[in-house]
């Protein structure tokens, strides 16, 4: 023998730490990713109406931001599955950067107009949902080999895009006021560019297949994919919630809850307290529950979670105190932290993996479909009843979702893998086969 016995433990300690830093490069990629578009939410508006001078053409570049990103994620998904996860991921990622690297570079050309962005944003976000859609399919995969839980996995990559959105934007308003706006957007082309490294790295790559051959992708493998989303009880109820809660958290973030602090006098920076205690909050939630959630009911969770942010909203809409305002905003970011990484791993674990991606991605565009029309309906809705009235409105809807929730039967399969249900299934996510250990020899590490 060329290694004696004693060797094999030191081995197999090596190969489980560079299958934990893959899961670490995946979600690493995720969150520049996330960082880098956090940035451009903030420069991009700033940049048009420098460059026009037109709150309307403001309006159709972030038109142009929404409705890519339906399309990318509805027919992406189909290309994950066909061509594997590694290079969509790659693909995806540094096409985002050379779309929005070419911004400033054209400006600073005199080469850019209004129409030729436009198209750039379209084209960089468009790439965006592809590029998430298979990273995020591989998480299965790699927490089995790396010896992790899923929940964790899930948990720890919440927790890191969390913290990227919060430091997005007061990163790019620095940027902004040192550099100027157009070039704050390098910055995110090289979250992008970083991306789509940390891709190749850290995502293996597939086994050749013939049955990819034969995956459906345009229409065909879209529509595959929303009739298992349709068939599946448990998806099924959390894409009716889903969609519900992105139709009034849209409507809030992006026109009642400004319109609400403007016409009651409160500054823009007690919204800015308000939101960022909530995102503080879902912090702390999701770190509690990367530690101990495995242990609680999801279904239990999901419905605290969701109580607790109507009641949120509710305090919002009686314009209180300053400190009551932080205090409810970190309850409510806290109560809804989980509720990500909670959903996330019960779509991964239902979903087989030759369907995987298109199921995903059909799942974002569900969900992404009626935000922009609730967006529109809810400036109207201002206009004629007022910004608290809407308020009020939001909160009795929110209330009114918690309360279907509770009696949707499919939610109830949350806490199927917690009952020992399927337990026999359990060790091919949360725990390293018996065929990647050493025979004879314990492994390395317990699963986490």
């Amino acid at each position: 023998m060329l290694f004696p016995p004693d060797g094999l433990p030191m081995m197999h300690c090596s190969i489980r730490i560079r299958r934990r830093l893959s899961v670490l490069g995946s979600v690493m990629a995720g969150a520049f990713s996330t960082l880098g578009n956090a940035v451009a939410m903030v420069a991009l508006p700033w940049f048009v109406l420098e460059l026009t001078g037109s709150p309307l053409w403001t309006g159709i570049a972030a038109a142009a931001g929404v409705l890519p990103m339906i399309a990318g994620s509805l027919f992406g998904g189909g290309l994950v599955d066909r061509f594997g996860r590694r290079w969509i991921a790659f693909a995806g990622d540094f096409t985002s950067a050379l779309a929005v690297a070419a911004v400033p570079l054209l400006y600073h050309l005199d080469m850019l107009g209004i129409g030729t962005l436009v198209v750039l944003i379209a084209v960089g976000v468009a790439m965006d949902g592809p590029a998430s859609i298979a990273a995020e399919s591989r998480h299965p995969e790699l927490a089995r080999l790396a010896g992790f839980r899923l929940e964790r996995v899930k948990a720890v990559d919440e927790l890191i895009e969390s913290a990227g959105v919060l430091v997005g934007p007061a990163l790019a308003g620095v940027m902004i006021a040192l550099v100027g706006v157009e070039d704050t957007l390098w910055l995110t082309a090289g979250c992008s560019l970083a991306a789509a490294v940390l891709d190749v790295v850290s995502l293996p790559t597939r086994r050749k297949s013939d049955g990819a051959k034969q995956v459906a992708i345009g229409i065909a493998g879209a529509m595959e994919a929303i009739r298992f989303l349709l068939r599946d009880p448990l998806l099924r109820s959390l894409i009716m919630l889903g969609t519900l809660f992105g139709i009034i958290f849209g409507a809030l973030e992006a026109v009642v809850m400004p319109a609400f602090f403007k016409a009651t006098g409160q500054s823009a920076m007690s919204l800015g307290l308000f939101l960022s205690a909530t995102g503080g909050g879902a912090i702390v939630g999701t770190l509690a529950y990367a530690a101990w959630g495995h242990r609680l009911s999801g279904r239990g969770i999901l419905m605290f979670g969701c109580a607790v942010e109507a009641l949120a909203i509710l305090a919002l809409a009686f314009a209180p105190p300053v400190s009551v305002l932080i205090a409810a905003g970190a309850v409510a970011g806290f109560a809804t932290g989980p509720i990500g990484p909670i959903v996330a791993t019960a779509a991964l674990r239902r979903v087989p993996v030759k369907l995987r991606g298109r199921v995903l991605g059909a799942a974002d565009a569900l969900e992404l479909s009626a935000i922009p029309l609730a967006i529109v309906l809810a400036g109207g809705a201002v206009e004629i009843f007022g910004a608290q009235r809407l308020l009020f409105g939001c909160a009795a809807a929110l209330a009114a979702t918690t309360l279907l929730a509770v009696f949707l039967p499919g939610l109830r399969q949350l806490d199927i893998r917690r009952t020992g249900i399927a337990a026999s299934s359990s060790a091919g996510d949360d725990v390293v086969s018996a065929k990647e250990q050493a025979p004879g020899r314990a492994p390395c590490a317990e699963p986490q």
